[in-house]
């Protein structure tokens, strides 16, 4: 279950309307916001002052925001455009019904946009009854409690673990989630190819692939 101290909690309702009224968005994510999120609560205020912890050179504060969603999912769009628009770090916890799920991105300084951020890969848990969800506040600084949010959230945490920074994990990150993919492709390519001659090519390729996700780390 994830609780935070008492000094964190902030409670307050967030009408979804202050997005799409007083940002300039596109009439299709309008309409997402309104089909796919029922209620919006910024949950808890993550800070030097209300954790008496250090403050971070990257991360000023992590907002812990929930959204109660109308239906279990949520378009990815729609997480990154809150996500961009609030300039602070920001756990997402997805709810739905009895079920919880949580967002969190790797965020960079945008070099275009003075004071926003560039949203880099999406890191979520499977969907859990929300009293299992957990999230645990380690770190001297907010640096590197976010950090380790990330590390927590991860499915493949040997690559967190062997990485000498959470940039360089990231990158790892999405390269090994592209070697699957493109592993998923050469699959299916096998299965529909008629051909026997090119289906050999091809289930050769797949070894290869396969070998270098055994040895990815």
């Amino acid at each position: 279950m994830i609780d935070f101290p008492k000094s964190t909690e902030f409670n307050k309702k967030i009408p979804k309307q202050k997005f799409y009224n007083k940002l300039k968005i596109s009439n299709k994510l309008e309409r997402q916001f309104v089909k796919e999120i029922d209620t919006i609560y910024w949950k808890n205020k993550l800070s030097a002052e209300t954790l008496n912890v250090g403050a971070g050179i990257t991360v000023k504060e992590i907002e812990i925001i929930e959204i109660f969603l109308k239906e279990k999912n949520i378009s990815e769009n729609l997480i990154e455009f809150i996500d961009r628009e609030i300039p602070y770090h920001i756990v997402f916890i997805l709810r739905y019904e009895q079920l919880a799920q949580i967002y969190i991105s790797f965020k960079e300084d945008s070099k275009n946009r003075l004071g926003k951020f560039k949203v880099n890969s999406y890191f979520k848990t499977e969907w859990l009854n929300y009293d299992n969800l957990s999230l645990e506040i380690n770190g001297l600084d907010l640096d590197k409690i976010y950090e380790n949010f990330i590390t927590q959230v991860v499915e493949d945490k040997s690559i967190f673990e062997n990485s000498e920074d959470i940039k360089e994990a990231v990158i790892k990150s999405k390269e090994k989630e592209k070697l699957k993919s493109y592993i998923e492709t050469l699959e299916n390519k096998i299965k529909n190819e008629k051909q026997f001659n090119i289906q050999v090519k091809l289930a050769k390729e797949l070894r290869e692939m396969k070998k270098q996700l055994k040895e990815f780390i």
